[in-house]
């Protein structure tokens, strides 16, 4: 008999959680660890971080067609005072990765508590947790930096565990903490207060009490977008978001109003490229595949699971960005908990111990561990690049630069004083300190360029032209080198800044 099979079930979601803790840092911190991650999103969290932790309101610099301007104008999250306590050990970017794998971490254990309150067994409750963890969503986003909306998602598994157990306290805790996590997942929660509502209908009382709730997010989604966001910007420009939708309307409910009138445009939206470029067809193809393949099913047999994703769907595949549309970045990670807690709730009613109960699950879980599998090596879905993501090959784990020398290097820079620097190092640059992402100049009193930048390293700009800037800054009269070694080069400002809105133009 197996080992493991003496392992008592109590200890068995510990074993599963840090195997699965262990393969999420595998992913996530040996990005920050090899110079992969960027300043957006991670630097400009870090940024925020770091001037919460100094008791400061947190001004973003990072964005290049915007002033410094108030964080919460850019994205209206609180979730990055939770890596506050993590700052002052580790760092505002070292913190904020740890925070979003542990919230994972316990999205799954929501799961599976979320299970055995359904009426799982202890051995079903384990196959929900699994089938949780392989999720192609948790890998995509993992893989990308730290971004709100994971560790926002990851309450949903406790709201939902907690209103069926009509723990009001904890339950409006979690609503809270998805509520703040992010402006848009506001909008999400009403959705998803909508789906509990659903869900426990035959309690009058609580189905009410999450309808008020649903309007009480409502209220707090269009107060933080129409009126917070564009009030705290330095432009006071409007929530900008919803310029992706204008293709269908001038406004969203405008949109919305024309898809629904037009169900021909409706189904285009949501299964065509709706773009002249072909090299974006099939792409939405492949998340409608992701979904089946990852237990998509069970949202017919409990439809309010249904409901909860509608505005995800929405808001990824009405899109006029592609890069939403796919199994990319953080743009899918609400579909992993969904996806497990309705195979669970789905599953529950079937007789306990029959045949087709007991192969659903490990059939799930194949589902699911097979697409994600497989997705990890190739995709349609475009910008995939398996390095970030892939934790099973080996060129994940190398790094085109010596990590300890441009440690070094850049522990030369002076405290404070304004820098400009390329994207994959500012999230490695120290907060709290004034940083603009390069090509972007501003009042910078230093410069930090990589000699050989990757095309991530160099974004904005393409590789080349980042070498141009190299070369114009070394011919430019107002800068002067500071350092210099084979893999990077700091600049030094030369008297008064002449533009505080310079940008370099390629």
């Amino acid at each position: 008999m197996a080992a493991n099979a003496y392992l008592p079930w109590r200890h068995r979601p510990a074993v599963l959680l840090a195997l699965a803790g262990a393969v999420y840092a595998l992913v996530s911190l040996v990005n920050h660890y090899n110079f992969r991650t960027a300043a957006l999103d991670l630097g400009l969290a870090a940024q925020v971080v770091g001037d919460w932790a100094h008791l400061r309101a947190a001004t973003t610099t990072l964005l290049l067609d915007s002033p410094p301007t108030n964080f919460l104008s850019v994205h209206f999250s609180l979730t990055p005072a939770l890596a506050v306590p993590l700052y002052w050990l580790v760092g505002g970017a070292w913190a904020l990765l740890l925070l979003q794998l542990g919230a994972v971490l316990l999205g799954g254990l929501g799961v599976w508590r979320y299970a055995r309150a359904l009426g799982a067994s202890a051995g079903e409750a384990q196959w929900a947790l699994a089938f949780f963890s392989v999720q192609w969503g948790l890998f995509s986003a993992l893989g990308f930096d730290y971004h709100d909306n994971v560790v926002g998602a990851m309450a949903l598994p406790w709201l939902a565990l907690w209103v069926a157990q009509g723990r009001w306290a904890p339950a409006a805790a979690a609503g809270g903490l998805l509520l703040v996590s992010k402006e848009n997942m506001a909008l999400w929660l009403v959705f998803v207060l909508l789906g509990l509502a659903w869900q426990h209908r035959g309690r009058r009382g609580v189905a009410l009490g999450l309808g008020l709730a649903a309007a009480g997010a409502l209220g707090y989604f269009l107060l933080i977008t129409r009126w917070a966001m564009p009030t705290l910007d330095a432009a006071h420009r409007p929530f900008g978001q919803a310029v992706r939708y204008q293709q269908w309307g001038p406004t969203v409910p405008a949109a919305a109003a024309n898809l629904l009138r037009h169900p021909a445009l409706l189904w285009q939206a949501l299964f065509q490229n709706t773009l002249p470029d072909a090299a974006y067809n099939y792409v939405k193809l492949e998340f409608w595949l992701a979904l089946l393949c990852s237990g998509g099913l069970a949202l017919l047999r409990r439809p309010w699971y249904a409901l909860m994703l509608a505005p995800v769907i929405g808001q990824k595949l009405l899109a006029n960005d592609p890069a939403l549309w796919g199994i990319n970045s953080q743009y899918s990670i609400e579909f992993a908990p969904v996806l497990a807690m309705a195979m669970a709730d789905a599953l529950r009613h079937w007789p306990a111990g029959a045949p087709a109960r007991r192969r659903a699950w490990p059939l799930a879980l194949a589902g699911a561990a097979i697409f994600t599998l497989v997705t990890l090596y190739t995709r349609q879905s475009k910008w995939y690049d398996r390095t970030t993501t892939n934790f099973l090959t080996g060129r994940h784990y190398r790094s085109p630069y010596d990590r300890a020398a441009l440690r070094a290097a850049l522990a030369r820079l002076p405290a404070g004083g304004p820098v400009s620097a390329q994207s994959n190092l500012t999230p490695h640059l120290p907060a709290p300190r004034r940083l603009y992402l390069f090509p972007a100049l501003h009042d910078a009193q230093y410069v930090v360029l990589l000699r050989q930048p990757t095309m991530a390293a160099a974004w904005p700009l393409r590789p080349e032209q980042s070498l141009q800037a190299l070369a114009q800054l070394r011919q430019r009269p107002d800068f002067r080198v500071f350092y210099e070694d084979a893999q990077l080069v700091i600049f030094a400002r030369r008297g008064p800044v002449r533009n505080p809105a310079e940008v370099l133009q390629f």
